[in-house]
Order: C-alpha cells, then structure tokens, then sequence
C-alpha cells in the first residue's frame, strides 16, 4: 500500500511539473523570447559642421550661399558736389545757390564767387552782356556742381568755388572764353589757372566780348601839359613889333619889352 502511494505521489508530482513547464513554454512563446530589434527610422538631416541651418526656402539659401559676396569699397572723398541749385543770377562772376550739403550748407542760400574771372561791375562797359551770358549758362531752378580750392571764402564770406551746369560745361572758363570775364588769378586759388588764363589770352587776340567792345572806353588818353602864358624864351628874341598887342613877358622878361616893370610888355601897341 505504502508502495503504490509513493507511486501515485511521483505520478502527481511528474503531471504537475508538465503542466507548469507547459505554462512556461506557452508564456515564453507570447513575450518569453528575445525581442526583435525595433525598425530604423531615417535619419533627420543635419547642417554639416560649422555651418548655420538652413532657413526659408532651401534655393534662396543656397544660392546665397554659393554665391561670392559683394564687396563695395568706400566711396572715395571727393572735393565736388552735385546737386545745389541756382537761385538768382547777382551779376557777372557773382550767384546765389540753394546748398544740397557738403561744400555748401543743405538748405541754405549761400553767395558764390566764381574763381579766377572777374566780370564787368554793373554798370560798366559789357556789364549787361556778361549777366546775360551768366543766366543763360546757369538758368534759375537748374541744378550745378561746385569745386572749391584751397580758400573756400573771401572777405565778404562769399563762397569762392568752381562751377559746372547741368550740361557740365565749365562756366568760369566758358566766360572767359568768350570775353565776357577776364582771366584773374586771386591767390592761393589756382587750380585751374593754366587753362583758364590761356582762355583769356585767346579770346583778347581775337577781340571776344569785352575786348572789342570795350577797348576804346578801357583806353587812358595821356595828360596835356597846360600852355604857357608867357612867351618862350629866345631864341628868336622878339620885338614889340613883332607881336599883336600886350602880353605879360614872365619872370626876368627875356625879350626886355617890359619898360615899366609890371609885367606887361609893349603896353603901347
């Protein structure tokens, strides 16, 4: 009896030993197991080393990118400046601007003296003809460049500069040129006095402007001595016969004609 109760306990213990390895085996089936890798998801792109990520459309960066940067050097300081404008014509080699800054005050009215001519005053010979020639290159409300030289102001606080118009023609020689202003050099502005003075000795050979028109005004006739009242002294030694009438004979009475000394000779013809 004892045997066959060992028996059946071994029998039991072997089915319960089965059904609980038979419970492992079916849970190590479900999750038991090694576990698959998990899948690879793509790689996020990235910005190479030392470079900014991209930003807006990927064209316009790259194309920026790609392209060689522009370099634009200084502007380089220059003594002229454009844009002022007339305001009134003052009269031959004398305006008033309207400044646009710079060599002239921005706003501002300012008097300029154009160097190294100088204009007939008004009133003069030619004055009329050389305002004229001056309005008629530099028309009120048109704009000109201005170049100053060494001294940019006279006494008068006038502004003394070079000047171009709209059609950059150089207006201090253009007035020279045709004579209606003469070449004057006013120190230490000179820059352009070769060119402008070689303009004024042309258009005075050819008799331009002033220098025809003018010439004879300009001219300086040369004193008179006033005449004598008395008469020269000999030779030839006179005689009251010899003249018309009274005449006063002069210190010493040369021609002994005045008999009674009061200075008038031949008092009898």
């Amino acid at each position: 009896m004892r045997r066959l109760t060992k028996i059946l306990l071994g029998i039991a213990a072997t089915l319960i030993l089965i059904i609980i390895a038979a419970a492992l085996g079916s849970s190590g089936g479900d999750g038991g197991g090694a576990k698959p890798p998990p899948a690879r998801e793509a790689p996020e792109e990235t910005s190479p080393p030392n470079e900014p990520a991209p930003q807006g459309g990927g064209a316009e960066r790259e194309e920026s990118e790609t392209a060689p940067p522009s370099e634009t050097p200084p502007a380089a300081e220059s003594p002229s400046v454009t844009g002022h404008v007339i305001e009134r014509i003052v009269d031959g080699d004398t305006i008033e601007v309207r400044g646009d800054g710079g060599i002239l005050p921005r706003g501002q009215t300012a008097t300029v003296r154009l160097l190294e001519i100088d204009a007939p005053e008004v009133g003069t010979c030619y004055s009329e003809e050389s305002s004229a020639r001056i309005a008629e290159l530099l028309p009120v409300g048109s704009s000109v460049r201005v170049e100053r030289d060494k001294d940019l102001k006279d006494q008068y606080d006038r502004y003394l500069l070079y000047v171009w118009n709209d059609h950059e023609e150089f207006v201090n020689h253009s007035l020279v040129s045709t004579g209606h202003a003469e070449a004057v050099l006013y120190q230490p502005n000179d820059k352009y006095w070769q060119k402008i003075s070689q303009a004024g000795s042309d258009a005075k050979d050819t008799g331009e402007g002033l220098w025809s028109a003018c010439g004879k005004e300009t001219e300086t006739p040369e004193p008179t001595a006033p005449e004598d009242p008395y008469l020269p002294a000999p030779p030839p030694d006179l005689d009251c016969s010899d003249l018309d009438g009274p005449v006063p004979v002069g210190p010493g009475d040369p021609h002994r004609l005045d008999r009674d000394g009061d200075g008038i000779g031949c008092e009898s013809n």
